[in-house]
C-alpha cells in the first residue's frame, strides 16, 4: 500500500474515533463516516473489510491512547530495577495502580467494556490488540519477578494474580462506580496494591 493508502485508511480511523466521543458505535454509519472524512463510502470499502472492521481498529486506537500514560509506568518501574531504586519502583507501581482506578466514568461507565466488545467483533483487529496487551502483561510480570528478587515484592504473591487485578481495574469499576454498597478511593487502591504486594522483613 502507497503512503497515501495508508494516511488515507488512518484519516477515516481518526474520523470514527471523534465520532465515537459523540455517539455510541451502533448508531455510527459508514455515510456519516464518509462524510466526517470527507471520502466516499467505496474509499472506505477499499480500505476495509467491513464497518465492523472499522469500527474495531477505531476503538482499539482509542484504546491505545486512554492506556498510554500506563506505558510510561511500565518503563520507570523498569528503570528503577536498573538502578536499584526502590523508591521510585513502588512510585511507578503506586502511580500505576491509582490511574488505572482513576479512570473518569461520566454518564457512560461501560465505554471501556463496550469498547472491548467492539474490538472482539474484528478477528484481525481482536488478535492484533490481544498479541499487544500480552507484550504488556509479559513486562509487568517481568517486573514483579525480578523486584522479587530484590526482596521488593513477596515472594509468595502471585505474580499473574498481581497484575491481572491490577490491569482489569476499568471492568471493575464498571461494576462498583454505582454502588451503594462498595465504597473505594484510587488512593485506597494504591495502598491496598501496594501494602499487599510489597515484602515484609522475615522475623526471627
Amino acid at each position: 500500500m502507497t503512503s497515501g493508502g495508508i494516511s488515507t485508511r488512518r484519516h477515516i480511523v481518526e474520523s470514527v474515533v471523534k465520532l465515537l466521543t459523540q455517539r455510541p458505535s451502533r448508531e455510527i454509519h459508514l455515510a456519516d463516516v464518509a462524510e466526517r472524512a470527507h471520502v466516499g463510502v467505496q474509499t472506505i470499502y477499499y480500505h476495509f473489510d467491513s464497518r465492523t472492521q472499522l469500527i474495531a481498529e477505531a476503538q482499539a486506537l482509542t484504546y491505545y491512547r486512554l492506556t498510554e500514560p500506563f506505558h510510561e509506568y511500565i518503563t520507570k518501574a523498569e528503570k528503577a530495577l536498573e538502578e536499584h531504586d526502590q523508591e521510585s519502583f513502588w512510585s511507578a507501581i503506586g502511580d500505576n495502580v491509582t490511574l488505572a482506578w482513576s479512570f473518569p466514568h461520566g454518564d457512560d461507565r461501560w465505554r471501556v467494556v463496550k469498547l472491548l466488545i467492539d474490538i472482539s467483533e474484528d478477528s484481525t483487529t481482536q488478535h492484533e490488540f490481544w498479541d499487544s496487551l500480552e507484550v504488556q502483561f509479559e513486562r509487568w510480570i517481568g517486573i514483579v519477578e525480578a523486584a522479587k528478587l530484590l526482596g521488593w515484592v513477596d515472594v509468595d504473591i502471585d505474580s499473574s494474580a498481581l497484575v491481572s487485578s491490577c490491569c482489569a481495574a476499568p471492568i471493575g469499576q464498571a461494576l462498583f462506580a454505582k454502588s451503594s454498597k462498595v465504597h473505594y478511593t484510587p488512593q485506597s487502591m494504591r495502598d491496598f496494591i501496594v501494602n499487599l504486594a510489597m515484602a515484609r522483613p522475615k522475623t526471627p
